[in-house]
């Protein structure tokens, strides 16, 4: 589903890091899109697993998208940039710096395939908030080709504004639903991917909180315990 990523309005105010440029029309949707090719044609062309898809131990990153998670990309030395060089030499220097692709290790498992980009998980939140079910419902259709049903039953969070999301977790609000019996049969398969998630706010950046309280990242597959998403992916791989 990433032809629907430039269609994903994360809220200027909360999510700034996503725009910059005048006007903040110079969004992170294209610097998305290519990281999630790029790791596709890597694993095309170079022949490798496709459980990297899952769980790759490298990503590609140019400067601004590593700003964003908070990675610092694998460095080289800039071309020189001649000496007396006009503003326009310099803009196009910048340029050329801020579009360089470079294929960056990774330390750990909280990054990695395609579950944890920036992407996919922009494209399965609201502008002010992430959406578990979003998210949850895309790993099942995405990952395992077993799409949730419709729900049986309207549902609607109540008071759900960017005002309430920061005054209360996305986990607290949804609890008290999806105990509901006629919810729980799609919750039980929805929220475990969904709040697997939950570390990454509604840009793809890491995040210990939300609306003041500590993320609730825990849940469990196929019988398997995890806390996160990195552990999330060991069970899934």
């Amino acid at each position: 589903r990433l032809d629907q990523l430039s269609t994903a309005k994360p809220d200027t105010d909360l999510f700034k890091a996503f725009y910059s440029g005048p006007q903040g029309k110079d969004t992170l949707h294209s610097a998305m899109l290519i990281e999630a090719l790029l790791l596709f044609e890597t694993v095309l062309v170079e022949d490798r697993s496709i459980l990297e898809f899952i769980g790759a131990d490298y990503t590609w990153l140019n400067p601004r998208l590593a700003r964003a998670y908070g990675l610092a990309p694998a460095s080289s030395a800039p071309a020189p940039i001649p000496a007396g060089a006009g503003n326009r030499e310099l803009r196009e220097a910048a340029n050329r710096a801020a579009n360089v692709w470079r294929r960056t290790a990774l330390t750990d498992a909280t990054r990695g395939g395609f579950i944890t980009m920036g992407a996919p998980l922009t494209v399965t939140s609201l502008p002010f908030r992430t959406s578990p079910v979003k998210r949850g419902a895309w790993l099942l259709e995405t990952i395992f080709n077993r799409p949730p049903q419709e729900p049986k039953v309207a549902f609607a969070i109540e008071n759900d504004t960017k005002e309430a999301a920061a005054a209360q977790s996305i986990r607290q609000k949804f609890e008290a639903h999806r105990n509901k019996a006629a919810c729980y049969s799609c919750h039980v398969r929805l929220d475990p991917p969904g709040f697997a998630l939950e570390r990454f706010d509604p840009i793809g950046r890491w995040r210990e909180t939300d609306g003041g309280q500590p993320v609730d990242a825990r849940g469990e597959w196929n019988g398997t315990a995890f806390d996160g998403p990195a552990g999330y992916k060991a069970a899934l791989l």
